[in-house]
């Protein structure tokens, strides 16, 4: 039920066309163009406070999609675009935080878990015709044997920037598709390039968050973890 995916249009041409696939690295430019703003604009440094590089993004990824990818690709020898393909549709929600912060959905989905254990009811075991929420996605995955994996990537990084960052990676894979409620912010030039650009930026990031994904490999979260 998770896999009917429709991504925007410049990410779904990476997974239809190989030439397309293979231009992923021109958008890298993207990612440059925006880094160097926030690393040398002095706007973000001439507020009253301080903005600080404690941000980073995370993405939330159901392990029922993913099926311990690191590892399979490695033994199958899958093709970087398969690769590219199961990780994309593997992704449920994306965020940007400081600190602790992911792990917080992760404690709402098990009170949330066991207020429903309290709550038995005869609908429990129905099918889910509406957008899951994160904690529903989180418990659906705990229910079904598994634990929710939890990426970190890009860190260090100002809360304008990991905002920025959001926002391209969820434009790229299309708000439908994640348990996300709104579109992200953008700041600095991003905020005024056309829609095909702030998307060529998200598949840019994306691109490298597969590869920090496939070398750090999938680690698994579950309930009794957060005892």
């Amino acid at each position: 039920m998770y896999l009917k995916r429709k991504f925007s249009m410049e990410l779904q041409r990476t997974i239809s066309s190989i030439k397309a696939f293979q231009r992923i690295q021109n958008y890298e430019k993207f990612e440059n163009l925006s880094t160097t703003y926030f690393n040398s604009s002095p706007i973000w440094c001439n507020k009253k406070k301080r903005v600080l590089k404690q941000c980073y993004i995370y993405f939330l990824i159901d392990p029922r999609i993913s099926r311990n990818l690191p590892i399979r690709a490695k033994e199958n020898g899958l093709n970087e675009r398969v690769i590219w393909q199961q990780f994309l549709n593997a992704i449920f929600y994306v965020g940007k935080a400081k600190s602790t912060r992911p792990y917080s959905h992760l404690y709402k989905a098990i009170n949330k878990l066991n207020k429903q254990a309290e709550l038995l009811n005869e609908n429990e075991n129905s099918i889910q015709t509406t957008k899951f929420s994160k904690a529903d996605r989180i418990i659906d995955i705990w229910k079904s044997g598994f634990g929710v994996v939890n990426l970190h990537v890009f860190h260090n990084i100002s809360s304008y920037e990991a905002y920025t960052r959001e926002a391209a990676i969820i434009d790229a894979i299309s708000l439908p598709n994640l348990t996300n409620q709104k579109r992200g912010v953008y700041y600095g030039p991003s905020s005024k390039w056309t829609a095909n650009g702030k998307k060529s930026l998200g598949i840019a990031l994306l691109y490298r968050a597969m590869k920090i994904f496939m070398t750090e490999g999938e680690a698994q979260l579950f309930p009794c973890d957060f005892d």
